[in-house]
C-alpha cells in the first residue's frame, strides 16, 4: 500500500511548535530517498519557517513610535538653579524627564527646550529679546502643580499666540541679557540641561495678601518646608518654592494615563472638536476640563469654554453659566483666573433644581451664541456639574441631545468599587444618546478614570463652600479690565507685574456706584416678594448686573398703592425673561439704599463703561456671601456690624446664616 504524502504542518500553538514539526519531518526515513518528496518537503519546510517567523514577530513587543523619557524627581543640586536677586528672576535647569512640584505663584517662561505644566506645553520662543511669561498659581487650596521637562512638540502654536499684556520699553537692563548671564552660570557647572525655565516674581500682583481679607486663607501660599538641605539651590523668588521632598504631605497633581489617552485621541480627531466632560462631583471634572483646554491650545490658537457648573464654575463666581474664549493656558485654580465672559446668564443659585427649564434654556442659548459669534472653527470644551442622579441625569441627557458634542469624556470609578453606585453614571447613556436617523451626529463616549482628591494623601482642607467664598473674595478684590491669566511679554529685567488684586482694604469699604431707581428694572428669581418689601429684600444682598431687553409692565394692586415704593420697576415673577434677551456683565453688592434720593449704592468691579449699559438687576436666593466679607474691618470694633447680629434674627427678611465650623475666633485672627 502506497503511503500517503505528509500534509503541511499547521501552526496554531506557540511560536516553537512549527520548528518541532520540521524536526519530526526530517527524521522520517521512508521519504528521505525520493527526489520528488525531497523537493516537496523543502517547500513545506519553507512555508513552515515563514509561518514561524510571522508568529514570532506577532509575539515580539512592537517598538513605540516615540520613546518617552524616563521620569525622575528633580534634585536641587548646586548648579541647577541660578538666581538674580536684583531683578527677582531665577532660572531652573531640568534634564529630560525631570519633574518637580511647586507651591506658590510666579511668572514662568521656557527659555530653552519645552516644559509641561497642567497639560500646557511651554516652548522656548525664537525671539530671545522679548520672552513671553505666563502667570502660574499653585496654592494649598488644590493639588500642587508639577513642572516637567518634555520633548519639544513637532508642531506647537502655544508661543505663537499674541500676548494680551506688554511691558514698557526697557529702561534699564534688558531681560534677555540677564537671562543670558544666568544661563552661563548654569553651564559652568558642567551639567547639560535640555530644558531651562525662567521664573519671575509676581508678588506685586497682590495675590499673596489674600489672607488680609479672609483669615481662613492666610496660609494659602505659605510652604511648609520639611528639610533645610540644599538651601543654596532653591529658587530665590518670593512666594515661589520648589517641593523637593519626595514625600511632601500635600497632594501633588497627577494626571491619570486614561486622561492622556483621551486627550491624545481628541487631538488626533478632525478639526475643532466639541468635547463635554461629565461625571459625579469630586471626580476631577474641573481639573480634566483645564487639562483638555491646555492640550487643545497646543494645537489651536484659541479654545471656547462653556461652563455649566452653577456651584463651582471655573471662570466666574457661583450662580451663573457662561461662555468664554480662551487664548492662554489655565495654570491655577478657579479663584486665580476670574474672567469677563463673552456671554453669561445669571441664575442666582448653586443648583438648577429650583428652575431646571430655565437652566437648560440658558445652556442652549449659550450654545447658539457659540455657533453665531465664535463658530465651529474654534474647538469647544463643556464643563458640567456633578448632579448625575435623578433629575440631574435628565438635565444632562437633555443638554447633550441639544448640543450633541463629538466626544463625551465620562469620569467614573471602578465598577467593583463600593462608591460605584453613587459615583458612576448609568451604563445606558450611549444607548439614550444614540440616534439611528442621524448617523453623522453620533456622540462618542470615552471612559476615563476619575479620582476623589479628598481621599488622597494630603488633600486640601477647604470644602466646596470655602472655594466658592474664595472665588467671590477674589472677584470683588480684582481690578477692572485686568486678566490675571494673560500672557505677558517682558523686555525690561526690572519689570514688575501690575496690580491685579486689591486686598489692602476691605471690600465693603470700597466706594460704591450710585444707581437711580428709575434707571434699572428689578427681578427676584425663584421667589415671590411683596412689592412693599422689595427694598428690604434687596438691601445688603448679592445681585446680578444684566444688560436686558425685556419689555414689561409693573403690576400694582390697589390695596398696597400707598405703601409701595415709587419709581421702582419690578418685573413680576409671572413674566419669564428669555435668555437671549439678557447678558450678565458681572455681580454687585447692594451696599445701601437711599429712599429719599431714590438711589441704589452698589459695590462692583465691573468697569464703568459696562455699567452704563446695565438696566436689569437680578436677585437670586441661592448664592450666599462669605461671612468674612461682612465682618472684614470690624474685628477690633465694638460697634454693631452692618446687616449682621449675633442675637436672634428679628424683622422682615431676617434669617440665620448657614452654620460654619471653620470660622476663626477673634483670639485666633
Amino acid at each position: 500500500m502506497k503511503k500517503a504524502a505528509p500534509t503541511t504542518p499547521s501552526v496554531t500553538g506557540n511560536q516553537f511548535s512549527a520548528l518541532r514539526k520540521i524536526k519530526r519531518s526530517k527524521s522520517d526515513p521512508a521519504e528521505s530517498s525520493s527526489p520528488a518528496n525531497t523537493a516537496k518537503r523543502a517547500r513545506q519546510e519553507e512555508q513552515v519557517l515563514e509561518e514561524a517567523d510571522r508568529i514570532i514577530a506577532s509575539h515580539s513587543p512592537k517598538p513605540k513610535k516615540s520613546a518617552q523619557p524616563l521620569r525622575r524627581q528633580f534634585e536641587p543640586v548646586y548648579g541647577a538653579v541660578a538666581n538674580s536677586e536684583e531683578h527677582a528672576l531665577s532660572l531652573i535647569g531640568l534634564k529630560m524627564g525631570e519633574f518637580t512640584p511647586f507651591q506658590g505663584a510666579a511668572l514662568v517662561c521656557a527659555v530653552k527646550g519645552a516644559v509641561s505644566i497642567a497639560g500646557a506645553v511651554l516652548v522656548a520662543s525664537e525671539d530671545k529679546q522679548k520672552p513671553s511669561f505666563l502667570p502660574c498659581y499653585s496654592p494649598k487650596s488644590s493639588s500642587f502643580l508639577v513642572i516637567e521637562s518634555v520633548p519639544i512638540p513637532s508642531a506647537s502654536t502655544l508661543n505663537a499666540t499674541s500676548s494680551s499684556n506688554h511691558d514698557n520699553h526697557a529702561e534699564g537692563a534688558r531681560i534677555s541679557d540677564v537671562i543670558a548671564t544666568l544661563m552661563n552660570k548654569l553651564t559652568k557647572c558642567g551639567d547639560v540641561f535640555e530644558t531651562i525655565l525662567a521664573v519671575k516674581s509676581i508678588e506685586s500682583s497682590g495675590i499673596f495678601s489674600i489672607g488680609k481679607r479672609a483669615p481662613l486663607f492666610k496660609d494659602l501660599f505659605k510652604l511648609t518646608v520639611l528639610s533645610e538641605l540644599n538651601r543654596d539651590a532653591r529658587v530665590n523668588i518670593e512666594g515661589f518654592n520648589l517641593v523637593t521632598e519626595p514625600n511632601h504631605p500635600h497632594s501633588i497633581l497627577s494626571i491619570p494615563p486614561s486622561w492622556t489617552d483621551a486627550t491624545n485621541q481628541i487631538l488626533e480627531a478632525p478639526p475643532s472638536p466639541v468635547v463635554c466632560i461629565i461625571g459625579s462631583k469630586g471626580l476631577g471634572k474641573s481639573t480634566l476640563s483645564k487639562h483638555t483646554v491646555n492640550r487643545l491650545l497646543s494645537k489651536y490658537t484659541q479654545v471656547a469654554f462653556l461652563d455649566c457648573d452653577l456651584g463651582q464654575p471655573e471662570f466666574t463666581v457661583s450662580g451663573q453659566v457662561s461662555l468664554h474664549v480662551l487664548r492662554d493656558p489655565i495654570l491655577g485654580p478657579a479663584f486665580t483666573h476670574i474672567k469677563q465672559p463673552l456671554q453669561s446668564c445669571y441664575l442666582g443659585a448653586t443648583s438648577p433644581k429650583n428652575d431646571p427649564d430655565w437652566y437648560i434654556s440658558c445652556i442652549v442659548e449659550l450654545w447658539r451664541v457659540y455657533l453665531a459669534k465664535v463658530g465651529r472653527a474654534v474647538p469647544l470644551v463643556i464643563n458640567t456639574d456633578g448632579w448625575v442622579k435623578g433629575m440631574g441625569f435628565d438635565l444632562l441627557v437633555h443638554a447633550l441631545k441639544q448640543i450633541r458634542p463629538f466626544y463625551v469624556l465620562q469620569l467614573g470609578v471602578d465598577s467593583m468599587s463600593s462608591a460605584a453606585i453613587a459615583k458612576n453614571i448609568r451604563d445606558d447613556l450611549a444607548v439614550i444618546l444614540h440616534t439611528p436617523d442621524q448617523p453623522a451626529s453620533q456622540v462618542q463616549i470615552i471612559n476615563a478614570e476619575g479620582f476623589d482628591e479628598s481621599l488622597q494623601r494630603g488633600s486640601s482642607k477647604y470644602n466646596a463652600q470655602d472655594l466658592r467664598s474664595l472665588a467671590m473674595i477674589s472677584y470683588f478684590a480684582q481690578y477692572s479690565n485686568v486678566d490675571s491669566s494673560a500672557r505677558i511679554c517682558i523686555t525690561d529685567a526690572g519689570y514688575k507685574c501690575p496690580p491685579i488684586w486689591k486686598f489692602s482694604s476691605s471690600i465693603i469699604s470700597r466706594t460704591p456706584v450710585s444707581v437711580p431707581w428709575n434707571a434699572v428694572k428689578l427681578r427676584f428669581l425663584s421667589v415671590e416678594v411683596p412689592f412693599s418689601q422689595s427694598l428690604v429684600a434687596l438691601n445688603g444682598t448679592l445681585v446680578g448686573l444684566v444688560e436686558g431687553s425685556t419689555p414689561y409692565e409693573t403690576t400694582k394692586t390697589t390695596s398696597d398703592a400707598e405703601t409701595e415704593p415709587t419709581d421702582l420697576k419690578i418685573i413680576p415673577s409671572g413674566i419669564q425673561i428669555p435668555p437671549q434677551s439678557q447678558n450678565c456683565v458681572g455681580l454687585g453688592i447692594v451696599r445701601g439704599i437711599d429712599p429719599v434720593s431714590k438711589l441704589f449704592y452698589i459695590i462692583t468691579p465691573v468697569p464703568l463703561e459696562q455699567l452704563k449699559r446695565v438696566n436689569l438687576i437680578l436677585r437670586g436666593p441661592g448664592v450666599e456671601f462669605p461671612a468674612s466679607i461682612w465682618t472684614d474691618g470690624f474685628e477690633n470694633v465694638r460697634s454693631a456690624v452692618p446687616y449682621i447680629t449675633y442675637t436672634a434674627a428679628e424683622g422682615v427678611g431676617a434669617i440665620a446664616k448657614r452654620p460654619r465650623s471653620n470660622l476663626l475666633r477673634k483670639k485666633n485672627i
